[in-house]
């Protein structure tokens, strides 16, 4: 009976020690729950509303989505993209790099953004699904803000 109950111990921990592994903390840019935005280091650059306004730490406007659903560009006023409901933001640009990036179903209340080839590019607050990647790729990028 004891060994029975120390193996479920042990799975127990086992368990838990991989639902802890899986909230790891990437070196990533992030956006918490209030739109806020850091990079890798933790530095805040920027901010994004549910909206879809994206302002750098300055507070400038760098993008934001008009009428039609399309992510403009705030300073030259093109569109750069159109971002889904499950947070892909269709390039109107082929070669962007941000092109192949995905974004994971809310786990914790956590998505994560990923390139083509599975790197965690960003891990993004669920309320932010639909906009995040393109705020990363905006407030990342060497674009000229």
């Amino acid at each position: 009976m004891k060994t029975l109950k120390h193996f479920l111990i042990a799975v127990l921990g086992l368990a838990l020690g991989i639902q802890f592994a899986q909230g790891q903390n990437y070196k990533a840019p992030k956006i918490d729950a209030s739109g806020k935005i850091t990079n890798e280091k933790g530095l805040f650059i920027g901010s994004v509303t549910k909206e879809g306004t994206i302002s750098n730490a300055s507070g400038v406007k760098v993008a934001y989505v008009d009428g039609e659903g399309s992510m403009v560009d705030a300073k030259t006023g093109k569109k750069i993209g159109k971002p889904d409901k499950n947070g892909i933001v269709l390039p109107h640009f082929a070669d962007t790099p941000d092109k192949g990036w995905s974004v994971s179903a809310p786990m914790n209340g956590t998505c994560l953004v990923k390139d083509s080839n599975g790197k965690v590019k960003a891990e993004i607050h669920e309320s932010y699904k639909q906009f995040g990647a393109c705020a990363i790729h905006c407030l990342t990028s060497k674009m000229d803000q």
